[in-house]
C-alpha cells in the first residue's frame, strides 16, 4: 500500500509541476524597427533615427553649417503602423549653447513602415507646401561595434 501511495504522490507532483510550466501567450514579438537607422539619399544634411527597446524615439539632424537638431519622444508600433510623439527638442547652433524646448506633437503623420533586410521604409504624410504629400523615407540600419562584437 505504501508503494501505491508513494507512486500516486510522485505522479501528482509531476502533473502539478508540468501544469504550472505553461508558456506565456502574451509575449510581445521583437520589434523590427528597434535600433539605429540613417536616412538614405539626402543631400546637404544627415538624418538618423533611433527606436529603443523601451519605446523611446530619437531623431537627429546634422546640417552642413555645423548646426544640429535632436528630437526626443516616444513611439508605438501596431502591426505596420507607427505613431511617434515628440516631447522635447534640442537645438544646437554653431557657437551657441544648446537650446532645450519642451513640446508635444505627432511626427510622421499616418505612418506605416516595412523592414526588408537592413532597409526601413517609412511612408507618411508631410506638408512641404501646406498641402498633404505622401512621402517615402528610406533608412539603412547602422551596425555598431560594442566592445565584444557587432550589435544591431
Amino acid at each position: 500500500m505504501k508503494i501505491l501511495t508513494s507512486t500516486i504522490s510522485v505522479l501528482l507532483l509531476f502533473s502539478i509541476g508540468f501544469s504550472s510550466c505553461k508558456k506565456n501567450k502574451n509575449v510581445q514579438p521583437e520589434n523590427p524597427i528597434n535600433g539605429n537607422w540613417e536616412e538614405m539619399g539626402l543631400d546637404g544634411l544627415k538624418r538618423s533615427v533611433n527606436f529603443t527597446k523601451h519605446n523611446t524615439f530619437f531623431l537627429t539632424i546634422a546640417y552642413n553649417d555645423g548646426a544640429s537638431s535632436k528630437f526626443i519622444g516616444t513611439y508605438q508600433v501596431k502591426g505596420d503602423k507607427l505613431n511617434v510623439t515628440i516631447t522635447e527638442n534640442l537645438e544646437q547652433k554653431l557657437g551657441k549653447p544648446v537650446e532645450r524646448i519642451s513640446t508635444n506633437y505627432a511626427l510622421y503623420e499616418k505612418a506605416t513602415f516595412s523592414v526588408a533586410g537592413d532597409t526601413l521604409k517609412l511612408n507618411y504624410i508631410s506638408y512641404p507646401a501646406d498641402a498633404p504629400v505622401n512621402t517615402l523615407a528610406k533608412f539603412r540600419r547602422l551596425t555598431t561595434i560594442d566592445g565584444g562584437g557587432l550589435t544591431q
